[in-house]
This record gives C-alpha cells, sequence and structure tokens, in this order.
C-alpha cells in the first residue's frame, strides 16, 4: 500500500565507514527479502502494538523500527528531519563525519519505490521524534540513485571545533 507522505525530502544518515563499504549505495541488510514478516510469539509482538496475524508489511514496519539490526529487512530507514538524519551520521559524535542522503519524494513511486511510514503501522513508534519512513524498492534490493537528489558531508559537532 503506497502512502502519501506530507513532506518533500527524506534523509538518510549514514557513517563514512558505511558509505565506503556500500559505494555510496542505499543498500538495506536483507537485499532480496520480501518486505513482509510473520511475528511469533514472545517474539517483541506486543498485543495492542499494530502487529497483525500472519505474515504482512505492517509486521516488517513494526519490526524494522524497532531493531533493524535484530530483525533485518529489505528497508532503509528514512527520516524527513536533516538534523536527526545528521547526528545518526555520526552516531552522536562517535564518528568524526558521515553523509546525509537527501531524498526527493516525488522521485518515489516513478522509480519503483514505497514508503512506509511507521506512525501510520506501529502504534507507539520506538523513536517517535524520527517520524520515520520505510523506503522499500520494489525488487527490495539497493534503491534506485535516481530518488537521491544530493549527498551532504557532515561532521561531528564535538569534533567541528
Amino acid at each position: 500500500m503506497q502512502h502519501k507522505l506530507n513532506t518533500r525530502f527524506l534523509y538518510r544518515g549514514v557513517n563514512e565507514n558505511l558509505y565506503r563499504a556500500t559505494e555510496t549505495k542505499l543498500s538495506p541488510r536483507a537485499p532480496g527479502q520480501e518486505f513482509k514478516r510473520s511475528i511469533y510469539f514472545g517474539e517483541e509482538a506486543y498485543w495492542g502494538d499494530g502487529s497483525v496475524h500472519g505474515e504482512s508489511e505492517t509486521n516488517a514496519v513494526i519490526m524494522h523500527q524497532r531493531n533493524s539490526a535484530k530483525y533485518p529487512t529489505s528497508g532503509i530507514s528514512t527520516t524527513p528531519i536533516f538534523e536527526n538524519a545528521a547526528r545518526y551520521a555520526t552516531h552522536d559524535g562517535k564518528y568524526h563525519s558521515g553523509c546525509v542522503y537527501k531524498i526527493d519524494v516525488n522521485l518515489l513511486s516513478q522509480c519503483g519505490v514505497k514508503a512506509f511510514p511507521v506512525d501510520q503501522h506501529a502504534v507507539r513508534p520506538a523513536i517517535p521524534n524520527d517520524r520515520e519512513i520505510i523506503l522499500v524498492a520494489n525488487d527490495f534490493g539497493t534503491l534506485p540513485d535516481e530518488i537521491i537528489i544530493e549527498i551532504i558531508e557532515v561532521t561531528s559537532p564535538s569534533q567541528a571545533a
């Protein structure tokens, strides 16, 4: 299901090591895996959290936003808030620098990318202030370069001086 987004741009912050390792591409943790997930009893699924019975995109959104390292998907987390993406890029000062991808929302559908706003799936998003939107390519792989309109280098505020 394609959702209407109330923002023009989305941002994805990555640290300098990941930027180089992925050769500047926005690749998911589980490329090729359909963006659906079954929820199992006792697997951090909670009554009333938005999870549904059986395999669904909603379950994939909920588990991805909770912990994408533990529950990898073919989705890529983004935020409409540049400052949050910049903070993720440097991991709050752990890295000297990083990169923030600026993504044009108007290019998503024509480039075969679906957007899943977390707050439209999870009853209580894990990080509500991020206003996270998970992007998924139609082939469940790397997001197309065409949606990226700029890559902005950022420096950790604690190391900028």
